[in-house]
């Protein structure tokens, strides 16, 4: 990327931050994590936490860019409930909290899940067979459902001994409605004591109660989906006794998707921005 490209991006960037204008904004494939906090200090946003990039030495080449959350109000840096998951994930979440105004403290996880892309063996001569090509889809698969259901199993355990709101954040390169990834909203049994009541976490999406059809914040080969979401636990659903707060607005910022500008969007990300408004409950 030269200079012209780098600042096309950042243009771009801020005049998406200034549109949205939201209180905390989370940030996939971050390679330069010091120029991004600059960025978003000048927009407002003087509270910022990232996860380191990988650099390969050998080639000058990031192979694992970070995550990044920034916000207006407080943060606290936190960590995962078992450290020792941290090397399953294809890329460390970042975890952190933050209080926003009237709501509180709120435990947020940012995500960005193991992509399609095959994995394949990293000693494989030659171009992959199509059985390489077939078990590396599988494995990616596999992964991905892994890193969800670790995701979960630390929310879970850290709400069996602090019950606080949590907001999941992220790319989940896969519809999460679907196969194993779907759990995340599994309604627990009957006999299950009240606390567990709590566990499941709810799409933003539906919470919002919109009447618009949703729209994708990926394409491929002319193809939509969703891919980006926000998850929120039960604090912020109408069938959960402790509410402290409701879902009023999701927004899905596609327009350099599906109307694209190539003056303007030319250095865009290739997904949409989603956003919700919450408003404490009264």
């Amino acid at each position: 990327m030269d200079l012209q490209q780098w600042q096309q991006k950042q243009a771009w960037l801020s005049s998406l931050i200034s549109l949205a204008d939201a209180d905390v904004m989370a940030f996939q494939e971050v390679f330069s994590a010091e120029e991004l906090a600059e960025q978003c200090k000048s927009l407002g946003y003087p509270y910022f936490l990232s996860t380191p990039s990988s650099l390969d030495e050998s080639s000058y080449v990031y192979r694992k860019p970070g995550l990044a959350l920034a916000s207006k109000y407080p943060l606290r840096s936190g960590a995962l409930y078992n450290p020792a998951h941290l090397d399953i994930f294809s890329r460390a979440p970042l975890v952190a909290k933050v209080k926003l105004p009237e709501i509180g403290w709120i435990k947020i996880y940012v995500a960005h899940l193991k992509s399609k892309r095959p994995i394949l063996d990293e000693d494989l001569v030659g171009e992959p067979s199509d059985i390489d090509e077939y078990m590396g889809r599988w494995q990616s698969d596999t992964l991905r459902a892994k890193e969800v259901s670790l995701l979960m199993q630390d929310i879970l355990s850290c709400r069996k001994h602090t019950l606080e709101a949590v907001m999941v954040m992220g790319d989940f390169n896969d519809d999460i409605s679907q196969g194993a990834l779907s759990h995340i909203f599994d309604l627990p049994l009957a006999r299950h004591d009240e606390i567990e009541q709590a566990w499941r976490m709810h799409d933003s999406f539906a919470l919002s109660q919109t009447n618009q059809l949703r729209a994708p914040t990926h394409y491929w080969g002319g193809q939509g989906s969703v891919l980006d979401y926000i998850l929120l636990s039960g604090e912020f659903s109408n069938d959960y006794q402790q509410q402290m707060a409701e879902v009023v607005a999701y927004h899905c910022f596609d327009r350099h998707l599906t109307h694209a500008d190539y003056a303007i969007d030319s250095q865009a990300s290739d997904h949409a921005a989603v956003m919700v408004e919450l408003k404490a409950w009264a």
